[in-house]
């Protein structure tokens, strides 16, 4: 979805995010996109369309991003200037990118069928060449196919860089990615300072995870690479999103970026060795590159 479907094309009224809106023809059979405003001069629905992409999935500008790393990754980071985006196959959740769990999968199925009934029997077309039953059964039949194995092509052409939303440091993010003893570092960022070191361009999408519970919901065809499980809910993801036309055979992209824009600092790990500071600083500027290097928070000192 992007902003230019945010309006009614009926009246030019703006479809506020969270408001329902509605796909299908008006009585010339030509296409609208209307809002409950103009829902009377649709006289054949395709499809109701929930506003999800304003209202829950965009972070706010000034979201403060994490990302965990170890000083290999970051050491790549400098070399190629680039973030990497990793084929969302390859992200070692199984969930990514699902519709939904198997046990529900006949009842997915049964839903998309009766949709995909209704669109062919109600898609404009002359009076005589209305499908018979077993036609409206067969084409059903093809785009439940087709669409299943979308889904399945599209974990093969979207890659992700995950980045963690907090104002403050995670110490169980810092256990997970860099565990002790090992020296790793985190990039301080921020969702503009993303966008704009990505060169602001409109191919990728930056937005919130939503974690949810699969037992009692299906993932949509714009939101399954941005839901996730609710078990992982302690992530508190902001990810940015590419997609390619066609499968890729890479496990990954690597993205150019603007490394002055990006890094608002450089935190060294709270469990790396004493000396791992100056290391990283020399690194840093052997490739030319200036960014605060802080120190974590979890090294503050308790008094009692």
């Amino acid at each position: 979805m992007h902003d230019s479907y945010d309006v009614c094309r009926s009246c030019s009224k703006r479809i506020e995010g969270g408001v329902a809106a509605y796909a299908g023809y008006g009585q010339d059979g030509s296409p609208l996109y209307v809002g409950c405003c103009c829902l009377e001069k649709m006289s054949e629905l395709a499809t109701r369309v929930y506003w999800w992409w304003e209202v829950d999935k965009r972070p706010d500008p000034r979201t403060t991003l994490w990302r965990y790393m170890e000083f290999a990754k970051f050491v790549a980071v400098l070399e190629h200037r680039a973030v990497h985006f990793a084929r969302a196959d390859q992200l070692g959740d199984r969930f990514e990118g699902a519709s939904g769990i198997k046990e529900r999968l006949s009842e997915w199925q049964v839903f998309y069928l009766d949709f995909f009934r209704e669109a062919i029997r109600t898609a404009p077309r002359a009076a005589k060449d209305s499908p018979s039953s077993e036609e409206v059964e067969r084409q059903a039949t093809r785009l439940l196919q087709e669409f299943s194995e979308i889904a399945e092509r599209d974990r093969l052409r979207t890659f992700v860089s995950c980045w963690h939303a907090n104002s403050v440091e995670s110490e169980a993010l810092w256990r997970l990615y860099c565990p002790p003893p090992s020296a790793g570092i985190a990039i301080r960022t921020d969702t503009t300072a993303l966008k704009e070191s990505l060169g602001d361009d409109p191919d990728i999408e930056i937005g919130h995870v939503q974690y949810v519970d699969f037992r009692k919901s299906f993932a949509g065809l714009y939101d399954r690479i941005f839901w996730k499980r609710k078990s992982l809910s302690h992530e508190a993801e902001i990810r940015a999103v590419v997609q390619k036309l066609e499968p890729q055979d890479s496990l990954g992209l690597s993205v150019e970026a603007d490394l002055s824009k990006l890094l608002k600092a450089v935190v060294p790990s709270p469990f790396a060795p004493v000396w791992f500071c100056e290391v990283l600083k020399a690194t840093m500027r052997r490739y030319d590159v200036e960014a605060p290097v802080v120190n974590s928070e979890l090294l503050s000192e308790p008094f009692f």
